[in-house]
């Protein structure tokens, strides 16, 4: 069983792409070779691989706060770039999984813990976007679960620079994860 896993929050073309409803752009793209990459890694030593994407129905109450973004069955509610030809790869292979969310929080709602339990997991490692939104969020879900999180500062973005850098440090004083 893993002791470890992957998981990529909202790595999607409405988040990532420069067409995306709800971009954080060139800061979101660059990430693309560094997930894909880490994806590669935690599932080729056979730790598990958790894709969590929101995915809304087109009368979400979130899109009161939000702009209309990553409707199910839509191309922004897809995976981004070369992060979505590792997926497409790995769709269906032992200890990889794909979970839509609704909130923020990847926890909230999912099959994550109960993924993350039965893997046997303890320590989480996180990559996506956005920092200060769903990233932090699942970060919270996940600390006040049980599990020692890490997230990849090479892997995570924001809409701005500021949210992002404030987030990582708030992350690790009042989650205690560990930024790497």
């Amino acid at each position: 069983m893993s002791r470890k896993a992957l998981v990529v929050v909202d790595y999607n073309n409405d988040f990532v792409h420069s067409d995306g409803a709800l971009t954080c752009g060139l800061a979101g793209q660059r990430l693309d070779p560094f997930i894909s990459r880490q994806i590669r890694l935690f599932h080729g030593r056979g730790d598990a691989v958790v894709i969590v994407n929101d995915q809304h129905q087109p009368d979400d109450e979130e899109f009161a706060i939000w702009p209309v973004h990553c409707v199910q069955g839509t191309w922004g509610s897809q995976p981004y770039g070369e992060t979505a030809e590792v997926i497409g790869q790995l769709r269906g292979k032992p200890g990889f999984y794909e979970l839509p969310k609704t909130k923020y929080d990847a926890f909230y709602e999912t099959d994550l813990d109960a993924i993350l339990r039965k893997e046997g997991v303890r320590e989480v490692y996180v990559a996506g976007v956005c920092t200060s939104i769903c990233v932090s969020a699942t970060v919270q879900g996940g600390y006040f679960r049980g599990y020692r999180m890490k997230v990849f500062q090479d892997g995570v973005a924001d809409l701005t620079e500021e949210a992002h850098h404030f987030m990582l440090r708030h992350m690790e004083n009042i989650y205690k994860a560990e930024v790497v």
